[in-house]
């Protein structure tokens, strides 16, 4: 028996934590004519970022959120400066702020509407950010009031859905009628086998994958599986209570030997956002496109369904990294 016997046999019933989340479907109608970025994932981060906190904060913008006294019992800085209190995880010992437990998901890309026409997205919330969704309820009808893109222009709040597995829908808000008093229940990523023989992994929205702190424009196997799986082990770590998080996956990189790249039409794909930070535009781009996968890929099942919904990369909380799992 070889050395790596055991390490092989670990790998096989290596546990991926299981995510709840929330799926969260915003229809908004513009009030005026509105001119929005082609990408409306970062504004749409930022927009509801601001608007969370001033729905939510008691202490005001002058209040930095890293020194209130209120901090860990805050609705905004739970979702979106979420502090690492006490000793991390070793992969994390260094920085002082969790992995964000939400997603915005844009749906369409026309940048113009007109008076009437609705604007769509997606807004994903995991493990105990579940709980916030009335606040997710609020926030969204004030960011929409305040106005989106460059003229600010002004947007109600027409209805919210929750989103189950198979894609149907429940109605938790539309205008004009009373919210449902009955919260939304989170789902769990649902694990269908892959298909059979070889499998593509299609990135919808740019994909930026840094390795030793530089972005990486030929992804292997091993790198795909070492940030889905560090993401996902975030996710579960801090806003997961109860998960059971194993950072001792090197045995299931291991078997990435054991799966090969078929072809690949990945390109680079660049946009443009505003930073309110740096006050200026910067680019920020990925690769899109697809990856055919070939070998043993039946331990990376649960990995590759849960990443269908998490999403992989950096920039993932707007959108970026967006992936699908089908048929070569």
């Amino acid at each position: 028996m070889t050395q790596n016997t055991p390490e092989l046999e670990v790998s096989a019933v290596y546990q991926i934590p299981v995510i709840p989340y929330l799926r969260l479907r915003m229809t908004l109608e513009a009030e005026e004519p509105a001119v929005l970025p082609p990408f409306h994932g970062s504004m749409l981060r930022g927009a509801f970022g601001h608007a969370l906190r001033r729905t939510v904060c008691v202490m005001g913008p002058q209040q930095a959120c890293a020194s209130c006294l209120l901090r860990n019992a805050c609705t905004y800085t739970r979702l979106f400066e979420p502090f690492i209190e006490g000793e991390p995880p070793p992969f994390l010992r260094g920085i002082d702020q969790a992995v964000r437990p939400y997603i915005f998901e844009p749906l369409g890309v026309d940048g113009r509407l007109e008076r009437g026409d609705p604007l769509r997205f997606d807004l994903l919330l995991f493990g105990r950010a579940v709980e916030s969704q009335a606040y997710a309820f609020l926030a969204s009808e004030r960011m929409a009031r305040v106005g989106l893109g460059s003229r600010r222009s002004r947007f109600s709040l027409a209805r919210v859905e929750a989103v189950e597995t198979d894609g149907s829908t429940r109605e938790l808000f539309a205008a004009g009628a009373r919210p449902s008093t009955v919260p939304a229940s989170p789902l769990v990523p649902s694990i269908a086998p892959l298909p059979p023989g070889s499998v593509a992994l299609t990135f919808q929205t740019p994909l930026r994958l840094k390795i030793r702190d530089h972005l990486n424009g030929q992804p292997s196997f091993r790198d795909l599986v070492f940030n889905i799986l560090r993401r996902i082990l975030e996710l579960a770590h801090f806003h997961v209570p109860g998960a059971q998080s194993d950072w001792n996956f090197r045995g299931l990189l291991e078997r990435t030997n054991a799966v090969g790249i078929v072809s690949s039409d990945l390109r680079w794909h660049d946009w443009e956002r505003w930073s309110q930070r740096q006050n200026t535009k910067v680019k920020l781009g990925g690769l899109v496109g697809r990856l055919v996968l070939d070998g043993d890929l039946e331990p990376f099942t649960s990995l590759l369904r849960t990443a269908e919904v998490t999403h992989v990369g950096k920039a993932a909380t707007f959108g970026m990294g967006k992936l699908e799992v089908q048929s070569a």
